[in-house]
């Protein structure tokens, strides 16, 4: 006969976990000797030894009692459900730990991958971190209230757009431009280079199709509007550049 002590070292356990699985009614609770200390006999050993296999391998405890004394076919097929329960939690916590990287990213916390691309390009180009920071949240705002429309465009013409080296060229101009005087001759070039590589870069149906599906709710434009236009020489840029479309014969939808 063996002693609690004698019991847990046995099959590797603590004699506090013998306790808890006594209280589980996982181990039934043994004869004592005269002096209060619970013997435990070979059958205990090999119970205990069930008890701690099952729960090592994930079983519920609340599935454990029922599995102790199964057949081997009922055994199987309760050991097969509990092997898809784990791998749907798998995947589960696979999915949160993509969430937590993409907290830990930043900018891909809500943005699909091309703007993220962009946002970095400009990081990168060392742009002010504020600056970038807030054109990050003016496109989070974008995405959020025009996405079923974005989703599609940035899917093709926007997302080639967005990934262009001439593009992106011209988006860096733009940030360093950001504190100039709205009538600064470098704010007309601007304008003018980018009016230039969009004739160039793109063909006529891609500059009809980007143009024709304008963002066009007002309620959700008077939330982007303080978001977006809050520097005087991008309003000037936007402007100079729909004129300089429009004299080539490319209308767009909105001033």
């Amino acid at each position: 006969m063996l002693r609690i002590g004698e019991l847990a070292s046995y099959v590797g356990v603590t004699t506090r976990t013998v306790r808890f699985y006594h209280q589980q009614g996982l181990l039934d609770e043994p004869q004592r000797n005269t002096s209060g200390y619970r013997l435990y006999d070979g059958e205990a050993v090999l119970r205990l030894s069930r008890v701690v296999a099952l729960a090592s391998a994930g079983v519920p405890l609340a599935r454990v009692h029922e599995l102790l004394d199964a057949s081997q076919e009922s055994l199987d097929l309760a050991l097969a459900e509990i092997d898809a329960d784990l791998s749907n939690r798998i995947e589960r916590l696979e999915k949160d730990r993509d969430r937590l990287r993409l907290l830990r990213a930043g900018d891909a916390l809500v943005l699909p991958d091309v703007i993220v691309g962009l946002i970095t390009h400009l990081r990168k180009a060392g742009i002010d971190p504020d600056v970038v920071d807030h054109y990050r949240d003016a496109w989070v705002l974008t995405y959020a209230v025009y996405r079923p429309r974005l989703d599609p465009w940035l899917e093709s013409v926007g997302g080639t757009m967005l990934r262009d080296p001439g593009y992106l060229a011209l988006m860096v101009r733009s940030f360093r431009a950001a504190e100039l005087e709205p009538e600064d001759p470098q704010i007309q070039q601007l304008a003018d280079d980018t009016v230039e590589w969009m004739v160039n870069a793109w063909d006529s149906d891609a500059l009809e199709w980007s143009f024709e599906r304008g963002l066009d709710d007002p309620a959700a434009n008077s939330l982007l509007e303080a978001q977006w236009a809050d520097r005087p020489a991008w309003v000037r840029v936007t402007e100079l550049i729909v004129q300089g479309l429009q004299e080539r014969g490319i209308e767009h939808p909105r001033p």
